[in-house]
């Protein structure tokens, strides 16, 4: 914007357009057109009319207007100028992204001519659509954010104004004054937006425990049509960009238990201005908290390849890239069998509907039912009748199984999110310590299992559970595992979703949990031997030389470990696995380096190895995998061959970044065997990077920091002294 009126919010009326498209080396005719296209519909949105079009064709990527192309479309101004009745204005249009220095060119170049950009239009069109409070106030500080770098010197105010400046100076200059008058304005919208805000976040935190998917797409892609056919509510529906920014959220219609609900947000478009994107932070959480992405493309656009493209990138510029989604591939009726055919192709496993189509809106409700079903876990619920007041909340929020009433209260078999399941379990939750194997086994027997246990005590090797061996009548032996701490309780909640996920599609044995409650868990032990025992006297290797592990066990490792990572990150996301993008480990990894310095004390050549490998893009994946995130030898189950044939306590799994399990491998290896795993890794089709060695080895050298963290996060001072001695061995590496 440049010409600001008191009010820079305020919309005008702008009846005709010279347009100036802009093609850089890499765009195609094709592709320049489409976008000029665009940009009349956009304005023809503000009751603009396209008389003109100019096209600057740059032989580099160097945006720069020069004067040759400046005195063409003054000229051309003037042309149409003379063209023009006396009230008509008329402005120039840039389909771009103009600088403030390239927009003071061009008013400089044509006087008296309003010069408006691409992002400009958008930021106008969207003041035009703002209904609701927040959507106003999302709006106007993305205008005048906007507007800030580009207030010019009104010299209808004088040069300077008020106040006292410095070095003979009679006081501030006008273009000072109204940026500060422009920014104590953001900043008392921004005080309100928060207030506003604060209430959405308190809705959206009573969503928390549904199921919920989000419409998301370029705009204008049918979203709003999706959401009335799904839901029956009456949003605003017409054909045209835009027409929805205020985000709705309804419920599946008809109703489902637990309900699902529908959120339609703003729409996507090529370039949206990044102070919008700022702006609707709090609407767009919408789309990032979902449990699932309906990714909306007009079929019938013969450029949906690069909407869709448009809206990826959107969703990852804003955290939403992780989230499970599903392409739905609207207006499938405007296009002829023969393209169908093609996009069904291309794009399996999108949906093609149409919104106005009962029968494909049925399609895409059953489609939506699976896919929240399938990401929800059974367990049982305790209620007593104290607490009698929760007995709504589940049965609005999960699928009660089945009910029935002890002394104490209900017990509810219920289906639902992981979320919620873990958040009923807290507030339900008054489990007691378990002090011994007979108290332990005892909780079991109330679960209908009866063991008996092989020893007096405990089996304390553990540092999250303490473990009784035990057997049943038939001589099959048992783990039974109790919690060492309150946290423990949540995370085997991670862990038993894991384990669904990953017991059918491993090459190994992983445990199978036939009892699974707050104070014990129970499953039949594993065959194999450990390929780790811990004695007082320390480690004991069984069958595997940690010096020269055999060929038959890098082998089954590999694959056992590729098998892992075949497994999506979507489909670990919907089954609850905690998941983190790249950029978050790092700044993860920084943090917790920065918490453990004092008590570690790691020496400057370790410290300054450490920051190297954090700042080094090289180094780093540029995916993430799931991961078992704890796979030292302990957990390892071998055969008498030497072959993995089980792996045991997932409850650090999560998808991240994918070297961890083969740093843990560098540490009880070395890297020369690392060398050889990655090799066979590989082979059997898992996914590696140039640096993969050198970043596992980088991991093991930061696990020191790791440890110390847990050990400071615990009070285990004892833990702490292995994290410095482990140190002590990488700064004699680092300095060797």
């Amino acid at each position: 914007m440049t010409k600001h009126s008191r009010h820079p919010s305020t919309v005008r009326s702008m009846p005709r357009a010279l347009v100036l498209g802009r093609q850089f080396p890499g765009d195609t005719d094709a592709s320049v057109h489409t976008a000029l296209e665009e940009l009349e519909n956009l304005l023809a949105q503000l009751e603009v009319r396209v008389v003109a079009t100019l096209i600057q064709r740059h032989r580099s990527a160097d945006p720069t207007l020069g004067e040759g192309k400046l005195a063409e479309i003054a000229a051309r101004v003037a042309e149409l100028r003379g063209d023009a009745q006396e009230e008509e204005k008329l402005l120039l249009v840039v389909d771009d992204a103009l600088s403030p220095v390239q927009l003071r060119a061009l008013e400089d170049a044509l006087a008296d001519v309003e010069v408006i950009d691409r992002a400009s239009v958008i930021l106008r069109i969207f003041e035009k659509h703002a209904r609701t409070r927040v959507a106003r106030l999302e709006v106007e500080i993305a205008a005048l954010t906007h507007a800030l770098p580009r207030v010019r010197e009104d010299r209808s105010l004088g040069g300077r104004e008020g106040g006292g400046g410095g070095r003979g100076e009679r006081g501030h200059s006008n273009v000072t004054l109204k940026k500060q008058e422009l920014r104590e304005r953001i900043a008392g919208l921004r005080r309100e937006l928060a207030g506003l805000r604060a209430a959405e976040e308190t809705q959206r935190a009573r969503r928390k425990d549904l199921p919920r998917a989000a419409l998301v797409g370029y705009t204008n892609a049918g979203k709003s049509s999706l959401m009335r056919a799904l839901t029956g509510s009456e949003v605003l529906v017409e054909d045209r960009l835009f027409a929805t920014l205020d985000t709705t959220v309804r419920a599946l219609s008809p109703e489902t238990a637990p309900r699902i609900l529908v959120s339609d947000t703003v729409g996507f478009i090529r370039e949206l201005p990044h102070e919008l994107v700022a702006s609707f932070h709090a609407t767009l959480a919408e789309a990032r908290d979902a449990g699932l992405l309906l990714v909306v493309v007009d079929a019938s656009d013969p450029q949906w390849r690069t909407q869709l493209a448009v809206t990826r990138e959107a969703l990852a510029t804003i955290g939403a890239g992780a989230v499970p989604s599903r392409v739905l591939l609207n207006k499938i009726d405007r296009v002829d069998a023969a393209t169908r055919a093609a996009l069904a192709e291309e794009l399996p496993a999108a949906l093609q509907i149409c919104a106005h189509a009962p029968e494909d809106v049925a399609r895409l409700r059953a489609a939506l039912i699976e896919a929240f079903d399938a990401s929800q876990v059974d367990d049982v619920l305790e209620v007593p009748f104290t607490e009698g007041h929760l007995l709504g909340e589940i049965r609005a929020h999960a699928h009660v199984l089945a009910e029935t009433y002890t002394e104490a209260g209900a017990l509810l078999r219920v289906r639902a999110l992981p979320a919620a399941l873990e958040r009923w379990r807290g507030l339900l939750s008054t489990v007691r310590p378990i002090t011994s194997p007979a108290e332990l086994l005892a909780v079991i027997c109330r679960h209908g299992l009866e063991l008996q246990a092989e020893d007096a005590d405990f089996d304390r090797t553990g540092l999250d559970f303490l473990v009784v061996h035990a057997r049943d009548e038939a001589g099959t032996p048992w783990i039974v595992r109790t919690p060492r701490r309150p946290d423990v309780t949540a995370s085997a909640y991670v862990e038993a979703r894991v384990l669904r996920l990953v017991r059918p599609r491993l090459p190994v044995a992983a445990p199978e949990w036939r009892v699974h409650a707050p104070d014990v868990i129970a499953y039949p032990r594993i065959s194999g031997t450990p390929a780790v025992t811990m004695t007082p006297e320390g480690p004991q290797w069984n069958i595997l030389d940690p010096a020269a592990p055999s060929e038959a066990f890098i082998e089954s490792f590999a694959h056992a470990l590729a098998a892992l990572q075949s497994i999506t990150p979507e489909a670990a996301s919907r089954a609850g696995v905690p998941t983190s993008t790249i950029a978050e480990v790092r700044a993860a990894l920084s943090r917790s380096m920065d918490a453990t310095r004092e008590a570690l004390q790691p020496s400057e050549a370790v410290w300054q190895r450490w920051q190297r490998w954090l700042a080094d893009d090289a180094m780093w994946p540029q995916h993430v995998a799931l991961v078992h995130g704890d796979l030292h030898p302990g957990h390892m189950l071998l055969g008498a061959d030497g072959r993995l044939v089980g792996i045991l306590d997932w409850t650090e799994a999560r998808v991240t970044d994918p070297s961890i399990d083969l740093a843990l491998f560098c540490g009880c290896f070395g890297r020369p065997a690392l060398a050889q795993l990655v090799e066979r890794f590989a082979q059997a089709g898992g996914t590696t990077w140039p640096r993969l060695v050198d970043h596992a080895a980088e991991r093991w050298a930061a696990f020191p920091m790791l440890i110390a963290e847990w050990a400071l996060r615990t009070d285990n001072p004892t833990v702490l002294e292995h994290a410095r001695g482990q140190l002590a061995a990488v700064t004699a590496e680092t300095a060797a």
